[in-house]
């Protein structure tokens, strides 16, 4: 089904969404408040304290991948000796001293002063990752779950790049899963499977689906089914994960199977992509099926979307700016929150931004789909993270889901790009995380987060944005830049109508039969030098996307 920005995201009344504003500042204030009676971790007040520091942040990285990473210890050491002396004067005393007496010895005794300082850092960020060990997971679950508390349990790792790190990856789910205190897990498509070509879009949604069946039959197993989450990370998978989800779910023996998938707010397809799973849960719903459940987040790789961008000279998946981004998120929430439309989608609202979150809040009361029995919109938060905003969140929406990230302590430097991610939010000025640990005493801070949520509440609207393929028709790498390739990997663009209003047209040449996850391509053949590549089918508009 198509539709134009009004039969789509009409009667979703944005007068009635932004009126919400000062009730949203006050209820905001209010969690504050109550949020700083709550104690904070000593790991938490730490690890915050340091992405203060104007060297915190580099000095952490620079830890992460020079002390824990290297498996030699003697360049572990000669790394840790040159950062010593850019301790962040944040840390106590006695610590500072012993980074510092660490450097000095650690050239001469690696064995000895390495893994003492890899300890150090497990212990300060063991609030944000759980010990996935049988000894240790269990009571990590017992405690971190209690009254209201559910956990969404991911299993970290390396990037995929073989069929053994992917069968490996998904055993280790199907044993998460297996767990009688784990009933909510989250996989990435790109965690089932190899990398797949791009061109070979029908054939890599097959394996996939053939890869992932069984594990959804084992949710769907036991006595109250358990819930698989379908995460995404990179644009290129979009569609793939959309197709993926849709296709397992179709099939009869998981009619009645409730599961979920994730939309990234920053790409400006992510409301026409919740325009396609509404329409097609309607329609599941309609036939008797159950309902699906979407988690809404802002999207966080936003670095390696720019390196793609920039080494192929494609469109940048991502809005340009953060307010876009910010404003794209509550165009998906406005939209999604709408009683007609929440019992086939139920929404989970995924972030730390308080005033995103009491919006939604308020938004769900308003329309009358706020009941907590029903949940039919969910909130979700990253574990250790603004544990006291959690709490008094808690207090008022009734329940949080903590995305839970486990990894095996073997395994810790799996852990690391998920570690470097949180700390770069920590530490942007551009994210609320910055300002997280501040904000009820810091009124300056609180003014510019409050400007920056009001702001993107002013731009809400009820279009829907062109995906990023379409956008490339007002982007700054027009596609009339082209030259058709007549090589077999590029396909063959023609420049987009011109007229005001126009809808880009494209003509895209079928990938060849050779370009499949299971045979070997032919020789390699370089675009002509004078032109940039051609992005894959994923990085642009599928037919039926409005």
């Amino acid at each position: 089904m198509t539709h134009t920005a009004t039969e789509a995201a009409g009667q979703t009344d944005v007068p009635q969404a932004r009126a919400l504003a000062a009730d949203t500042i006050t209820l905001v204030r209010r969690w504050l408040t109550e949020a700083s009676k709550v104690p904070v971790d000593a790991s938490a007040e730490q690890l915050a304290g340091v992405l203060k520091d104007p060297n915190g942040l580099d000095f952490t990285v620079g830890f992460v991948d020079g002390v824990v990473r290297p498996e030699d210890l003697t360049v572990a050491a000669r790394n840790l000796a040159a950062l010593a002396p850019k301790v962040p004067a944040f840390l106590p005393w006695y610590m500072r001293s012993a980074v510092r007496l660490g450097g000095t010895m650690a050239p001469v005794l690696p064995q000895v002063v390495i893994p003492i300082a890899r300890r150090v850092l497990r212990e300060m960020v063991g609030h944000l990752i759980v010990d996935a060990t049988d000894a240790k997971l269990g009571p990590a679950i017992a405690k971190i779950r209690k009254d209201g508390i559910k956990l969404n349990v991911n299993l970290l790792g390396e990037a995929v790049l073989g069929e053994h790190e992917a069968s490996r990856r998904l055993a280790g789910t199907h044993t998460l899963l297996a767990r009688p205190d784990v009933d909510y897990v989250s996989i990435k498509v790109s965690s089932t499977v190899a990398p797949h070509s791009a061109w070979a879009f029908d054939e890599a949604v097959e394996h996939v689906v053939e890869k992932l069946t069984p594990l959804f039959a084992k949710a769907a197993s036991f006595p109250k089914a358990k819930f698989i989450n379908l995460d995404m990370e990179e644009y290129k998978d979009l569609d793939m994960t959309i197709a993926v989800f849709t296709r397992i779910l179709d099939k009869p023996e998981f009619k009645n199977l409730e599961a979920g998938i994730v939309l990234q707010a920053y790409l400006p397809d992510a409301l026409s992509a919740m325009i396609r799973l509404q329409d097609w849960a309607a329609e599941r719903r309609a036939n008797g099926g159950a309902a699906i459940k979407v988690r809404v987040v802002k999207g966080a790789n936003l670095p390696m979307e720019h390196v793609e961008s920039s080494l192929h000279d494609w469109p940048l998946a991502t809005w340009h700016t953060k307010q876009d981004s910010d404003t794209n998120y509550k165009r998906v929430i406005n939209y999604s929150l709408h009683p007609d439309r929440i019992n086939n989608v139920r929404i989970g609202v995924a972030g730390h931004n308080l005033f995103d979150i009491a919006f939604a809040w308020l938004l769900a009361k308003q329309r009358g789909i706020a009941d907590t029995a029903q949940q039919s919109i969910e909130f979700e938060m990253l574990l250790g993270m603004a544990q006291g905003q959690a709490e008094a969140v808690k207090k008022d929406v009734g329940s949080l889901l903590l995305y839970t990230p486990v990894v095996h302590p073997a395994e810790f430097d799996v852990a690391i790009a998920y570690l470097i991610r949180r700390l770069e939010e920590g530490a942007s000025q551009d994210n609320f995380m910055s300002a997280v640990f501040e904000l009820s005493e810091n009124e300056v801070l609180f003014e510019r987060e409050q400007r920056r949520f009001l702001a993107s509440l002013d731009t809400l609207d009820d279009e829907v944005p062109r995906p990023t393929g379409s956008r490339t028709v007002a982007s700054r790498r027009s596609p009339c830049r082209m030259t058709p390739s007549r090589t077999p990997r590029t396909p063959t663009r023609r420049c987009p109508p011109t007229a005001p209003g126009a809808a880009p047209s494209w003509t895209v040449s079928r990938p060849p039969r050779w370009a499949t996850p299971r045979s070997p391509p032919p020789p390699s053949v370089t675009p002509t030098p004078s032109t940039p590549s051609s992005p894959p089918p994923s990085r642009r508009a599928r037919p039926g996307v409005p």
